[in-house]
């Protein structure tokens, strides 16, 4: 399941994944992203991931399939999660997209939405 997290920004997205996800949802999901770029331009997500995904659940790779396919309009993209995997798969996936994409543990959740909520100075964003 998944249910969308408050967000103080109209282009900063939250997610809470947890358990399974059907395939159904995960379009729904995916549509929600859709519509936010199609409004408002480039979007910043953070998904809180809960364990590992189970089979049933769309995998990382179409995760981040749908995140190449639109890393022109994702300026940061924040995953929250407990599995040391998601991290490493979190790493190898920054290597060959280019977005700012982070992992960030649980206990780190604030760092996380303070990371994509945050705008820097001009001089950061021309670095």
């Amino acid at each position: 399941m998944y249910r969308r997290l408050e967000s103080a920004n109209d282009d900063v997205l939250g997610f809470e994944v947890e358990g399974t996800i059907s395939q159904d949802s995960f379009e729904e999901l995916l549509e929600e992203v859709r519509r936010t770029i199609d409004r408002d331009g480039p979007v910043r997500l953070l998904v809180r991931i809960h364990g590992w995904p189970t089979s049933a659940t769309p995998t990382l790779g179409e995760r981040f399939r749908f995140a190449r396919d639109h890393f022109d309009d994702i300026e940061r993209y924040a995953v929250v999660g407990e599995a040391k995997a998601i991290e490493y798969l979190i790493g190898l996936a920054d290597a060959f997209v280019d977005m700012d994409l982070r992992f960030f543990e649980l206990d780190e959740q604030a760092q996380a939405w303070d990371w994509v909520n945050d705008r820097g100075t001009p001089q950061e964003a021309s670095a």
